[in-house]
């Protein structure tokens, strides 16, 4: 059964980049671009993941998601709670 979900979520993953325009060249660099900004804060636990919607009103929508375990100390991050 996972075989048949990650296929379906690849199959809609594809149909939705070809709807929005969006190649895996630019995906692909997108996706480094963004893990690049976040590690340079955060201390990332998991991959980032970037996903880029197209609404019916034309807007896009795009979601981040990743995890991690820290946030990096600099100066300006001194106030922020450390667990």
């Amino acid at each position: 059964m996972r075989t048949t979900r990650d296929i379906s979520k690849r199959m809609r993953d594809i149909l939705t980049r070809d709807k929005v325009g969006i190649k895996d060249g630019f995906a692909s660099a997108m996706t480094k671009d963004v893990q690049k900004v976040l590690s340079d804060y955060f201390e990332l636990d998991s991959p980032v993941r970037v996903e880029v919607a197209q609404g019916a009103d034309g807007k896009y929508a795009v979601n981040v998601s990743c995890t991690a375990y820290c946030i990096k100390q600099f100066d300006t991050t001194y106030d922020v709670k450390r667990y």
